[in-house]
């Protein structure tokens, strides 16, 4: 049993995928993914948690926070933003035109064919590949920003 989101001040159930399923428009609040491949074509904002086995392929737009579980995949063709974990035995592939950004704890594999801007931490690896790369950080008035 999964916790209720509140939003809007009212609760709301998180979406479960058990099965193939394309996200189109536009989805407020946590999705746990347990089996299957799911597409966000549209906008996801809230906690996205892909489960071992499962597979998240994002064209669109995934904002909140994100967890990868170990045995569980991500592809990156368009923005995935907000705290994004990897855990061991698990991978991100961010393909040449796709953005990660934000606060990122790796355990697994990172694979940057595009973009990926933020905090880092971690043991995993992180590998660069073709046109990719890591933005750095610019410091004004003592604060870090990724442009």
């Amino acid at each position: 049993m999964y916790e209720m989101d509140y939003i809007n001040g009212k609760r709301v159930p998180p979406m479960i995928i058990n099965e193939d399923y394309v996200l189109d428009g536009e989805h407020c609040g946590t999705i746990h993914v347990e089996a299957g491949t799911l597409v966000i074509q549209g906008k996801n904002s809230g906690t996205l948690d892909v489960q071992m086995g499962a597979k998240v392929e994002v064209l669109g737009e995934q904002s909140g926070s994100t967890h990868i579980a170990t045995g569980a995949e991500a592809i990156v063709r368009g923005i995935m933003s907000g705290s994004i974990t990897i855990s061991d035995g698990s991978t991100i592939i961010v393909e040449e035109r796709g953005r990660l950004s934000g606060s990122l704890r790796n355990e697994g594999t990172l694979i940057i064919r595009g973009v990926f801007g933020g905090a880092r931490s971690g043991d995993g690896e992180i590998i660069i590949e073709g046109n990719g790369y890591i933005k750095e950080p610019v410091t004004r008035n003592g604060m870090t920003y990724y442009q």
